[in-house]
This record gives C-alpha cells, structure tokens and sequence, in this order.
C-alpha cells in the first residue's frame, strides 16, 4: 500500500511536466494530439480488473469486500461532451468534468473539491487501456479499463456485459435434470434454453441488495409471462464448477433489506470447456 501512495506525488509531478507537452500537442495533427486522444477515448470503458475479481471469487460482493467498491464500473467519453465523462457506479450516471494532459486524464473534483482521479492512457500502438488512479477515503486504488466492444445502449450496459462474461461463462446444466442441457447465461443478460425464464440481471449496487453486504442478489425474468420478475440470490460452489441459486424470503415486508436466504431454488453444474 505505501507504494501505492507514492504513485501521488509522482503523479502530480507528471502532470505538472506535462502542462508544457500540451502547449506543443494543442492544435496538432500529430499522434498525440488531443483531437487523436478524444477520437481513441469515444466510447464506453469497463472495469475489467474488477470483472477479474467478480469472476476469480464468484460474487460481485466479495470482490468488493475482499479488495475494494471502484468509483465507478464505467466511463463513457463522447466526441459531442469534449471535457467531461460520464461515470457509471451501478445506481446512477452523472458527467464530470476532466482535463487532459497529452496522454493523462485528470477528472476534476471525483473525490471533493480538492481531490481528483487520474486517468493515464496506455499505448495506442496495441489494443488502449486506460489505468486509473484513485484516491479514495479509504486508500489508493488502482484499476484497469478496456473499451467495450459489446455495442451495448451505455457504459453500464457494457459493464455488465464484460461482468456477465466473467461470471457466467460457459454452458451449464440442471442437477436432477440431465434432459435439460446446455443452458446459456450469456453476457447480454439471456438466459438459453431454459423454461423457467429467460432473462437475468446481477445486482452491483443501490437498493437490489436487499438481503445486506454479503448475499449476492441475481433478479431472473421470464419476458412472456407479465409480473415474473423474482429476486434471487446466486452462489458458486468453492471449485466454481456448481451454481446454486436460492429464494431470498422477506422477514419484514415494511422495512428495506430484509430478506434471508431460503431454499435453493435451482442447482446448475458447469460443463467442463471441451
């Protein structure tokens, strides 16, 4: 961690050197201009490392437990919107505004009026990523972005696209149901060949947790039958091969984030990738 907070200063002091490199950048056709730079940004950027977690654990809460909850699981840039970026924390959007300086991202004001979050652009030679630097109250944390690929309608969209990837990938089938095979989670938020229903969606934040900070909550739908809704909870088995998805049952109907874990509901065991 004390490395991590050394980044900081050296931080500042790039930015500092880079105020001159902008002076020489600005108005230029060249391939660090900004013009170049905001071309390469339009779009929507996961957090992939996060995603990595997700997946390494099996639950979006123990991956924010375990290390820590990002700013934001998202950023979108936009060619129309030159100085600010939308941020995605899985309740709300919003817009800030950011400051460039040739390959490095200053989002002004993410933690307060006096402190910021660094974006630092990696190399557009290859496939760019985005490493962002963040000085939250409780440590500094660095995560990696990827821009989506998905074409999905918003950078949250496309977040939970690439989270669904790394927690649901693979074909599953019903334990005690061999004659249903190769069901699909996929990471459009689909579920295939399935009768009970056919869509999912993994809570990241906001009032979908409704069973507290360490019950992972899926909501499943079915889109042909009106009020299927239902909300559930998912686990992994330790070796990630069995997904077991349970009825979260509400203890006391007139107060928020109540709800307990209940019976399974349905057992899945992952196939093995051939």
């Amino acid at each position: 961690m004390n490395k991590i907070y050394r980044i900081l200063p050296l931080l500042a002091i790039l930015w500092t050197g880079c105020a001159s490199d902008a002076g020489q950048t600005k108005g230029s056709k060249g391939p660090n201009s900004p013009e170049e730079v905001l071309n390469a940004l339009a779009g929507h950027w996961v957090n992939i490392d996060f995603c990595g977690r997700a997946n390494q654990y099996g639950s979006v809460l123990q991956a924010m437990n375990e290390t820590h909850l990002p700013y934001a699981y998202a950023f979108s840039f936009s060619p129309v919107f030159k100085d600010s970026v939308e941020c995605f924390n899985g309740f709300e959007n919003f817009k800030l505004p950011f400051k460039m300086r040739a390959d490095t991202l200053e989002i002004v004001g993410a933690r307060g009026e006096k402190t910021s979050i660094f974006m630092v652009l990696g190399n557009k030679e290859k496939e760019m990523d985005i490493t962002v630097f963040d000085a939250a109250p409780s440590g500094t944390y660095i995560d990696r972005y990827i821009k989506s690929k998905a074409g999905a309608a918003d950078g949250y969209r496309s977040f939970l696209t690439a989270l669904n990837h790394n927690l649901f990938s693979g074909a599953f089938t019903r334990v005690g149901k061999p004659s249903e095979n190769n069901i699909l989670f996929t990471p459009g938020g689909f579920i295939q060949k399935f009768k009970d229903y056919d869509r999912y969606e993994i809570c990241t934040g906001g009032d979908c947790f409704v069973a507290g900070p360490y019950l992972d909550v899926i909501t499943l739908r079915n889109s042909k039958k009106e009020g299927s809704e239902k909300i559930c909870s998912f686990k992994y088995s330790a070796k990630h091969d069995t997904l077991t998805i349970y009825n979260l049952v509400e203890q006391n109907p007139e107060e928020k984030g109540t709800f307990v874990l209940g019976k399974p509901l349905y057992a899945f065991t992952r196939k093995p990738a051939e």
